[in-house]
């Protein structure tokens, strides 16, 4: 009988032991949170009640606590679409300085101008003093050094929309790009746009206006200093990680120019309006649609070159003091309606360089380097009152 009753409590005791070891085992996150449990749900709780997060002491709402699914395990994953890579392809057109000038006259690039460029300097580019203080005045340690310390900048989500915004101190988001995802500073795929913050598009404070008066436009008929003292060109500074930027969005002409690192430009006419997933960054569209679309021909190409040739005849035709219908909007015979089969017109603007972009050109953006700086001028020749 003794030994029954033993036997009988060596039984429970195992059993209990087993109970424990599943009451205290992991359990997998639930869907919509994070191995934080509920800080995921409490960010996004926040952003309902307002759309601006207000993190200036670092405590809220920080981009490791709006990370999706906890992406850190992804760290060594290999991406479809590397952003690192050295060799990713350009179609679009690639023009020097002086080549332009040559083209077109001290005015640079015409108003309108209907087709992507990509203007490179001549030589090694050091020779431009003006640009070359500005540069210097954007590196990592001197950049923090033209404001105020604990200077405050908002940054917007990457989503389409850019439907958020979060304000900090200028060096708290250098730390976090530079650290993001396990110090690698890299933008993952499966990154939430609107929960991947960004310092581009607003940067028009008094600050910022009077920091941006050092940087030099761009050779263009609307990018002249009286355009700048009317306020008919807007400047707006940028900088992001490996993986950021913008999803696929438009709105009126301009350039964008690559101070340090690199930066990939992906590009349709206003006819073929890519899909995308507007809820996430640009980076989630490379490696997701971008590899599966179709590359461009021989004979692709082949009319991409003669786009720019038949503008260049019929401007050389119209060769007068006032030329309005210069750029005229259907510079793009696009047939299809819609998402395109073809991969984009693309390339990548290295330090130095800058792209135009067209008027209501579908665009997005990825950066390439832990370190992207960029400004952007965007013009005003598309409104009739420029013309």
């Amino acid at each position: 009988m003794a030994l029954s009753s033993f036997g009988t409590f060596f039984i429970l005791l195992i059993l209990g032991a087993i109970c424990f070891q599943l009451a205290v085992a992991p359990q997998p996150p639930r869907s919509g949170s994070d191995d934080n449990g509920d800080v995921e749900n409490d960010c996004h709780a926040q952003d309902a009640t307002a759309n601006t997060v207000n993190s200036v002491d670092g405590s809220s709402c920080t981009p490791t606590q709006f990370t999706k699914a906890n992406p850190l395990s992804d760290n060594n994953k290999k991406w479809k679409w590397d952003p690192t890579s050295k060799s990713h392809p350009c179609n679009i057109r690639r023009i020097s300085r002086s080549e332009l000038l040559r083209l077109y006259g001290d005015g640079g690039v015409p108003n309108l101008y209907p087709y992507p460029l990509v203007i490179y300097p001549d030589g090694d580019g050091n020779n431009d003093n003006g640009k070359s203080k500005f540069v210097n005045l954007t590196t990592l340690d001197n950049l923090p050094l033209n404001f105020p310390s604990n200077f405050l900048v908002t940054l917007t989500g990457s989503d389409s929309l850019s439907s958020h915004r979060r304000t900090i101190p200028l060096t708290q988001y250098l730390r976090e790009v530079l650290t993001a995802n396990n110090d690698s500073g890299e933008t993952l795929p499966n990154q939430l746009g609107n929960e991947t913050w960004y310092l581009f598009g607003e940067t028009f404070s008094d600050e910022w206006a009077a920091f941006l008066q050092a940087y030099e436009l761009p050779h263009c008929h609307s990018c002249t200093p009286l355009h700048r003292e009317q306020n008919k060109i807007a400047l707006a500074f940028g900088m992001g990680n490996i993986g950021s930027g913008v999803q696929w969005h438009l709105h009126g002409p301009g350039f964008s120019e690559t101070l340090h690192g690199r930066k990939h430009w992906v590009l349709y006419p206003p006819g073929s309006r890519p899909e995308y997933d507007l809820d996430y960054a640009s980076r989630h569209w490379m490696e997701n649609t971008y590899p599966v679309l179709e590359d461009w021909s021989d004979v692709d190409v082949q009319n991409e070159n003669k786009n720019h040739g038949g503008f260049l005849k019929k401007w050389n035709k119209r060769n007068a003091s006032r030329r309005r219908d210069i750029g005229e909007r259907s510079g793009v015979d696009v047939v299809e309606r819609g998402p395109s089969s073809k991969k984009p017109w693309e390339c990548t603007i290295n330090r130095g360089e800058m792209i135009y972009f067209p008027d209501q050109w579908h665009h997005a953006t990825i950066n390439l380097e832990k370190y992207t700086v960029f400004v952007s001028s965007f013009t005003t020749e598309h409104e009739r009152s420029q013309y």
